[in-house]
């Protein structure tokens, strides 16, 4: 046992040195001394037992190989045979890695990448590769040995030392292998992959740094080992130790930390339930208070992902979308509504939450955005005000409890299905069951539609304009019929008892406007303009020309449902009063922020503002000036020429960033 103990002491302290360092370097930003601390533990639960196992195992299988016991050192100190199979191995792994990189090309050409091909041909073409390598190992390595033995032997009788010692080689190999990976990530894998965040590989490549060290250090200064082993152990074991005193102590902090902390973030969802932390959060926190003698009508809200407004019938649209275009003639649209952001990981938790996009905490998933726990989305507050609620959703991605992002919370009723027609069936045949039933509560119904994100899908993406657009366009008619389907369950009912209904989108499509096929590319408004139509009891007939936003979706739905808005907590403006003409609009006013946030996919560095008829751009190349009224396409950059609207559209630029470092909390 002793023994044991000694053997793994230099891997319990180059584990713990390594946490230690790595974690200080996860939570440097966090201000206050405690929160460092934590972080840092947070970090050290996920990584100190990976990185003493890591360590503990690779110095096994160094043990196991025993490389002084191979014999590889010839006369002369040079180790030729090693030469020659360390770059048997280093051509045989890049052959084979080419071998699986062009395969995969080949098969995504040939079989417009089928799972079920992939996964059968992939084996064979990694087997036919790995095979291959084996048979010309032996011979490559014995060539190579030769090779190398008489250059050595050349290199000696010159007078100098054997240049292929195996520290020498060794180093050799890792710096070519290291000016290599980057000539190939520079030129020929970046280039395909487009933005990619790979700020979160700094932290654990510190890490494993800090391993190395940690050993070398073990090996070359025997005399503090005993001392500096002890102290790092003590260090990290205290920060585990108030990472998990924390958890009962400070579970803001902890919620603080996994939304602003990839990898201590990490640790925390793999070890813990954030979500059951969540859930023992009371609903009366986020009841909100009825306004007295409102009525509490049902409200249906539509969201439709990736639907520019120029496309659909209210905005004089090519789209066939009656139904769309009937609720624009017996309700309110609103001309010049702009969505929070240009991808729907941005704008939903937005439209949702009722904070701007950059105000939003939490983390990305897949191709979503898990919400900080914090944040109460506007389900949660209706359902705490005593109405039933359910979601219909495309897709698992987004609203389904594995990702745990957080959006569907609220939401008592949830079903998912990725077939648009489907999933408004099976809410029309919830909501005719539910129309059986007496004396229900006021319904709260949010069902999110895909079909126009996939528009590009089925047809290959045309490169002919026209068909790109009818392609879209298509899509968008799909989309109407499965509003059609849901609003069919109220047909019986009478006039004053129909629900309200909102039809907006998350985001629009590039469809080659600007140089840009698809979204999440920039801010102009074939991107961010967005329908928004309402319609139901008590919504006013008529068009608005004030600028809204979809940040403004929450309060609007809070106080459209009766209840009154509690400002303190939201961005977002209600524009209820607009619908109901209980407010007259301005038409050179209201605002909308939007913005193009940094993550793994998206390079960000865009924010936009529009103030009534103008909208500034703010981009890494300088401020562009549109009047959306007049040049709605943007392709006429003003500027120049209206010096007085960009001061005052630069002051709301300054404003809202001044508010985005304010705690949303």
């Amino acid at each position: 046992m002793r023994a044991c103990a000694r053997w793994l002491a230099p891997s319990a302290a180059a584990a713990a040195f390594a946490t230690v360092v790595a974690g200080a370097l996860e939570a440097k930003t966090e201000p206050e001394p405690f929160g460092f601390v934590v972080t840092a533990g947070f970090f050290g639960l996920l990584s100190l037992p990976g990185l003493f196992a890591l360590s503990a195992i690779l110095r096994g299988m160094l043990a196991a190989w025993a490389p002084k016991e191979l014999d590889l050192v010839e006369e002369g100190g040079g180790s030729p045979r090693f030469a020659g199979w360390l770059g048997a191995f280093v051509l045989t792994a890049i052959g084979l890695g080419w071998i699986l990189f062009e395969g995969t090309w080949l098969l995504f050409r040939w079989t417009a990448f089928k799972p079920m091909v992939i996964s059968l041909a992939e084996p064979v073409i990694g087997v036919f590769g790995l095979v291959s390598a084996v048979i010309i190992a032996r011979p490559l390595a014995r060539g190579l040995t030769a090779i190398a033995r008489s250059l050595d032997r050349r290199w000696r009788a010159r007078g100098h030392a054997s240049f292929v010692t195996p520290g020498k080689l060794v180093l050799a190999v890792l710096v070519k292998l290291a000016v290599l990976g980057w000539l190939v990530w520079h030129f020929a894998i970046k280039p395909h992959l487009g933005p990619l965040d790979l700020s979160l590989l700094e932290v654990p490549a510190v890490a494993l740094l800090a391993l190395l060290f940690g050993h070398v250090a073990w090996k070359a200064w025997p005399g503090i080992r005993w001392f500096v082993g002890p102290v790092v152990g003590v260090l990290a074991v205290g920060a585990l130790g108030c990472a998990v005193l924390a958890l009962q102590t400070a579970p803001s902090l902890t919620l603080s930390i996994w939304g602003e902390r990839p990898i201590a973030g990490l640790a925390i969802d793999t070890l813990f339930d954030l979500d059951a932390i969540r859930s023992h959060v009371s609903l009366a926190e986020f009841q909100p208070t009825a306004v007295p003698g409102a009525e509490h009508p049902d409200i249906i809200l539509v969201t439709i992902d990736t639907v520019r407004a120029d496309h659909t019938p209210p905005y004089a649209g090519t789209a066939e979308m009656p139904v769309l275009k009937e609720l624009g003639k017996r309700g309110t649209v609103f001309e010049w509504a702009f969505s929070p952001s240009n991808v729907t990981r941005r704008s939903i938790p937005s439209m949702i939450i009722g904070l701007a996009p950059d105000r939003i905490r939490g983390r990305v998933v897949g191709w979503a955005l898990r919400v900080d726990p914090r944040h109460v989305l506007v389900a949660e507050r209706l359902l705490a005000g005593g109405y039933e609620t359910a979601g219909f959703m495309c897709c698992e991605g987004f609203y389904g409890a594995a990702m745990h992002t957080g959006l569907a919370r609220g939401l008592e009723h949830l079903e998912m299905e990725s077939n648009g027609l489907a999933l408004a069936r099976r809410a029309r045949a919830w909501l005719d069951a539910r129309e059986k039933q007496p004396n229900h509560k006021p319904l709260f119904l949010w069902m999110h539609i895909l079909e126009p994100h996939n528009w590009a899908v089925a047809s290959g993406d045309p490169i002919n304009p026209e068909a790109r657009r009818a392609v879209y366009d298509k899509t968008l008619s799909q989309a109407d019929a499965m509003v059609a389907e849901v609003l069919g369950a109220f047909a019986e009912r009478a006039p004053d008892r129909a629900p309200i209904v909102i039809v907006s989108a998350d985001h629009g499509e590039g469809l080659g406007d600007h140089g840009q096929i698809f979204h999440s590319t920039d801010l102009y408004n074939s991107q961010t303009h967005v329908p928004l139509v309402i319609a139901g009891p008590g919504i006013k007939p008529q068009r608005i020309s004030e600028t809204v936003s979809l940040t403004d979706l929450t309060p609007s739905l809070l106080e459209l449902a009766g209840f009154a808005v509690p400002t303190a907590h939201l961005d977002g403006v209600s524009f209820a009063d607009l619908a109901t003409g209980k407010r007259t609009q301005n038409i050179e006013g209201g605002v909308a922020y939007s913005a193009m946030i940094q993550d793994r996919s998206n390079p960000g560095g865009l924010t936009s503002v529009v103030h009534g008829r103008y909208k500034l751009i703010e981009t890494p190349n300088g401020r562009e000036l549109y009047d959306t009224r007049t040049d709605p396409a943007e392709h006429g950059n003003v500027i120049r020429g209206r010096l007085g609207q960009v001061d005052g559209l630069v002051r709301d630029l300054e404003k809202h960033a001044a508010a985005a470092k304010q705690s949303p909390f």
